[in-house]
């Protein structure tokens, strides 16, 4: 058998086979295999290997690939390290976004002027490692080229440090150039660009909230992160402050249009609950607390917060005096839609879904509505809008779906619970005659009466039968509930907290019984028989527990703490020792503050 010979590559395909392997060897940091074509062939170091015009150093510095770009560097020249692809990205593009500052020193060392190219759209490295969030690397190049940046290039990257979060590096580019405060970042399509203030009206850091077990551990052992965390929230809090005393130093129509456009940053705040970013503005500037939304529809902030659930927010309206909170309160919408009216509607899914089970969705919107009702003039509570509705009917109306999702909820959750409670009553009932052991023929008394695990074992088997039973009834209650509106604000969630209660308070008592029983028999032999038996016991109990925590604290909450949704302090994370919080000293002078009305944002 003989075998054709292969045919000779063309030029194209051994050049094409050339640029495959370069462009592997930089992928995968091998420098050797990447040399030995560099030395044999000769080709030009600075040579497209991707079709979108990236050079080995493009890709070696995008994998991160550090001893592979050093090497690589040493036998560039000036001119081949700003060599660019078809979107104008030199490789210092790519480490910027990799966030390894190795890699940008070794280009810098040799060419610290690439830091000045911008891509196509006018975006410079230092620009894209903040929007990226990489700290260390706007850090690094900030040092190298803070002094020549241009007016833009500085805005666009005051933004984008803010979008990333990174406050405190945003703090010191502001300490650099003051007039930061005030500018807007570059926009296309002729739109007026956003400033810092509208970035930071829709953010704010928060603690982390753990709902779960493990979120209980890190809660308690990640302290490390606790301490970040806390530093982001003091440097955000000083950014906020420091550019709100920068823009209240304009002038009433220069401040209006600031805050306006492209976006009314103070709805904006209140839509995504950011009181503590209100406060700061009202502390200093009280007349913002009488802006209202002109556009569509005439909202105060109390208004928005109210149509987004925002009880940080709405609270505030606690610290003000009725007179001015009356007139507060009294705006209309175009379709003459009052606050009450807007408690009526049916909140935003992502809102609703805050707590588990339409039931408590609907607990929860009684709630605001109960408390929205309470501020209000009573004329408000008969008003109607342009449609007929009172802000009642239109509860009942709007919610009309949610009242019937939340009753099969109930009713599915009580069934099945129901079923578990009766197992368990109907198990129990049956150990009770049945001792371990047996009785004593001549006296009628059990045998292993005299020990301690007996005795356990008859308490946790009455309190197994006691807490199923009063579980049952529980469930029975729910079920046989006649489902009106009220019933849902209390009567149901605390029905279903205390058969959650005492169901789990069966399942536990059940287990013990049932370990006990085997420490009454291996007492004296083979205890670790008893000691193995109780730790497989308990599984049950942990599982129930993990898999209806979240279930639990909701209920519990619906039933117990809904007022705290709306306690007053709350929201006073800036409060200092022997110092009034933040919203007390704004909310202070808003009380005293003249009634403009304005329309104007």
């Amino acid at each position: 058998m003989t075998f054709a010979t292969s045919t000779p590559l063309t030029e194209f395909e051994e050049t094409r086979r050339r640029h495959l392997k370069l462009y592997r060897a930089a992928l995968n940091g091998d420098w050797e295999v990447a040399r030995r074509i560099y030395d044999d062939s000769g080709e030009n170091i600075g040579v497209r290997l991707a079709k979108n015009g990236d050079t080995a150093l493009h890709i070696a510095a995008a994998a991160k690939r550090i001893d592979f770009v050093k090497k690589l560097v040493g036998k560039m020249s000036i001119d081949d390290l700003a060599n660019r692809n078809e979107v104008g990205s030199t490789a210092l593009f790519f480490a910027a976004a990799s966030g390894k500052v190795e890699l940008a020193e070794e280009m810098m060392n040799k060419n610290q002027e690439i830091a000045m190219i911008s891509d196509k759209f006018g975006t410079l490295p230092i620009e894209l490692a903040a929007a990226l969030g990489h700290k260390d690397m706007v850090n690094f190049l900030y040092q190298k080229i803070g002094d020549v940046l241009g007016e833009n290039n500085r805005k666009d990257l005051f933004i984008n440090l803010i979008e990333a979060e990174l406050y405190d590096t945003a703090l010191q580019l502001l300490d650099d150039f003051p007039e930061l405060a005030i500018a807007r970042a570059s926009a296309r399509d002729n739109e007026i660009g956003v400033t810092a203030l509208h970035v930071l009206a829709s953010k704010h850091p928060k603690f982390s909230n753990y709902s779960n077990w493990g979120g209980i551990f890190k809660r308690c052992f990640n302290c490390g992160a606790k301490t970040i965390e806390k530093e982001q929230l003091e440097a955000w809090k000083k950014l906020v402050e420091r550019i709100w005393e920068r823009v209240i130093l304009l002038s009433d129509i220069e401040l209006s249009e600031l805050i306006a456009k492209p976006k009314k940053l103070i709805f904006d705040a209140a839509e995504r609950g950011n009181v503590d970013f209100l406060s700061i503005l009202i502390c200093e500037y009280p007349d913002l607390i009488w802006k209202v939304d002109g556009d569509e529809n005439t909202y105060s902030i109390f208004h928005i917060a109210v149509k987004n659930r925002q009880a940080d927010i709405f609270k505030l309206i606690y610290e003000i005096e009725s007179s001015y909170k009356d007139i507060l309160l009294r705006f209309e919408d175009n379709e003459r839609n009052n606050i009450l009216h807007l408690a009526g509607k049916l909140a935003s899914s992502d809102q609703l879904n805050i707590v588990s089970g339409a039931a408590l969705q609907m607990q929860r919107e009684l709630f605001w509505f109960k408390k929205v009702e309470e501020v209000v003039q009573r004329k408000f509570t008969e008003a109607r809008n342009t449609e007929g509705w009172t802000p009642r009917a239109l509860f009942t109306e709007k919610h009309k779906e949610l009242r019937d999702k939340g009753e099969k909820w109930m009713k599915d959750t009580a069934t099945s619970c129901m079923l578990v409670a009766t197992l368990i009553a109907t198990v129990v009932f049956a150990a009770a005659f049945t001792v371990p052991g047996g009785a004593n023929q001549t006296t009628g008394f059990p045998i292993f009466l005299g020990k301690s695990s007996f005795k356990i074992f008859a308490i946790s088997d009455a309190v197994s039968l006691v807490s199923s039973s009063l579980s049952v009834l529980n469930f029975l209650s729910i079920l046989t509930s006649p489902y009106a509106e009220e019933d849902f604000l209390w009567m149901l969630p605390r029905k279903l907290h205390n058969g959650l209660v005492t169901l789990f308070i069966s399942i536990a008592a059940m287990m013990l019984a049932f370990s006990t029983t085997f420490f009454i028999f291996f007492h004296n032999r083979r205890l670790w028989i008893a000691i193995l038996v109780t730790a497989i016991a308990s599984t049950p109990v942990i599982m129930f527990i993990r898999q209806h925590f979240q279930l639990f604290s909701d209920v519990l909450r619906s039933a117990y703490a809904s007022d705290s949704l709306f306690q007053k302090g709350n929201s006073s994370l800036f409060r200092k020792e022997g110092e009034a919080s933040v919203e007390q000293h704004g909310m202070a002078r808003i009380i005293n503050a003249p009634c403009t009305c304005s329309t104007n944002v």
